[in-house]
């Protein structure tokens, strides 16, 4: 479970910048309307707010397995500790399917919005997937894309976390650049109503509530990268990292929600199909619009290569556990990266960027469902880890209180996929090859690890 042959090169703020980077993303550019629309702005808000102190607790039960579990890097480490390794294969097998799901989604969300930027250069239609077109881009901003961040991540974890820390702070100063503009030029009229809808206000806050766990995704990958961190942080400024990160990205989305609605009129966020962007031009101009797609745009490749970042090294310790097979544990001579595992997840993610367009939301859906469990299993382990060395001062109600939420949102999730089988098809089929791919994966090493022994 710990990372012997990674170099350890990481500092303080390029952990951050991991933890930071696939937490805000480009889904806010594409969803912040239908926040607003089921919630009312300040209902979308506060809905962040609440989701955002739950989350707050999670991240402080990662801090406190990560404190008992010391040379337990991630999820898959603690409940391995916890509750012995199957538990922690099917916890680990779950987070790589979230952080493979965001690879995929990043690579499609990417090549869209540079088609909106560059309406010109989106080329022939190639084939169509569900009915939906694959141009000439599409498919070369997910192949280039592949390429790159597998490139970056193979030659060591120092060049990835500088490209992280500078596109990093690029996306969230664009980003709070929209925001101050937003705030600058729009009337507070445009906030009513606030809260919708408006005889059940908290209908409309529970919408969008269930769905928040989904945009915290990815904070979680700072504990995975302590293995090659230059000095392994204390306790405190572990629970400090993380509380930091979910701080910021709390404002970020309180923030973006508020100032898209405060800076035009709600009809014209109702009919348009970009709500952000289209916020934008409004106080701004055209030029304004573009900025939003280029802050997206810098935020997509910051998500992509923390995702690829966290997804390479959990399965190198799940392979090193012997939970996988081993070739993924190799570790680069030159490098001190575990470069086999790279390469599976740049393979992965390619094949789920080249499925198209339509493909996004389900990418979404089961990734959000593979951090769900993840969560839960860092929850339930951190008062396992407490208990079984001697107690802990830490309060139970922060671990209970966060797995019971997130138990709650991966239920509604699986039931909204096996209610529905025939218009959430896709999303089934790619649960059940992910399930099978893994277990076939573990009986393998599994078998193999005996007849070594």
């Amino acid at each position: 479970m710990s990372a012997p042959g990674l170099r350890r090169t990481l500092t303080p703020m390029q952990l951050a910048a991991i933890g930071m980077g696939t937490t805000i993303g480009v889904g806010w550019i594409v969803v912040t309307g239908g926040w607003i629309a089921r919630a009312g702005p300040l209902g979308a808000a506060l809905a962040f707010l609440i989701g955002g102190a739950v989350m707050a607790l999670v991240a402080l039960c990662y801090a406190e397995a990560a404190t008992r579990a010391p040379e337990a890097n991630g999820e898959y480490g603690y409940v391995s500790m916890a509750f012995g390794r199957g538990w922690g294969f099917v916890v680990g097998w779950s987070a790589l399917l979230g952080y493979v799901g965001i690879c995929g989604f990043e690579g499609l969300a990417l090549a869209w919005l540079l088609g909106v930027l560059m309406p010109d250069f989106t080329g022939p239609t190639l084939y169509t997937a569900v009915g939906v077109p694959v141009r000439l881009l599409d498919l070369a901003v997910i192949i280039g894309g592949a390429l790159f961040f597998t490139a970056i991540n193979h030659f060591g974890a120092r060049e990835s976390a500088r490209v992280q820390v500078a596109v990093t702070v690029g996306k969230v100063l664009l980003s709070f650049g929209f925001v101050a503009i937003g705030f600058a030029g729009g009337a507070p009229a445009n906030l009513d109503p606030a809260f919708l809808p408006t005889e059940t206000p908290w209908q409309g806050v529970l919408a969008v509530l269930v769905m928040v766990p989904a945009w915290f995704c990815g904070f979680n990958a700072l504990p995975q990268a302590l293995g090659e961190a230059r000095e392994r942080p204390s306790a405190r400024a572990l629970a400090g990292l993380l509380g930091v990160v979910i701080l910021l990205t709390t404002l970020f989305y309180v923030s973006v929600i508020t100032a898209t609605a405060f800076a035009t009129p709600r009809g014209v966020l109702d009919g348009a199909e970009l709500p952000v962007v289209a916020a934008m031009e409004s106080v701004a101009g055209p030029w304004g619009g573009r900025i939003v797609l280029v802050a997206g745009v810098v935020a997509l490749l910051s998500a992509w290569n923390a995702a690829m970042f966290a997804a390479s090294r959990l399965l190198y310790a799940l392979a090193q556990d012997g939970a996988l097979p081993a070739p993924l544990a190799r570790v680069h001579p030159k490098n001190g990266t575990p470069a086999d595992a790279v390469l599976f997840v740049g393979v992965v993610a390619l094949l789920g960027g080249l499925m198209g367009r339509a493909f996004i939301e389900p990418l979404v859906q089961i990734g959000a469902m593979g951090f769900a469990v993840a969560f839960i299993g860092a929850c339930l382990s951190s008062l396992s880890l407490g208990r079984g060395m001697g107690g802990s001062r830490f309060p139970m109600f922060a671990a209970w209180a966060g797995a019971l939420a997130l138990g709650g949102v991966a239920t509604y999730s699986a039931w909204t996929i096996l209610a529905n089988v025939d218009e959430r098809l896709p999303e089934a089929m790619a649960l059940a090859l992910w399930a099978g791919l893994g277990g076939a994966m573990w009986i393998f090493a599994r078998a193999r690890k005996e007849r070594v022994s």
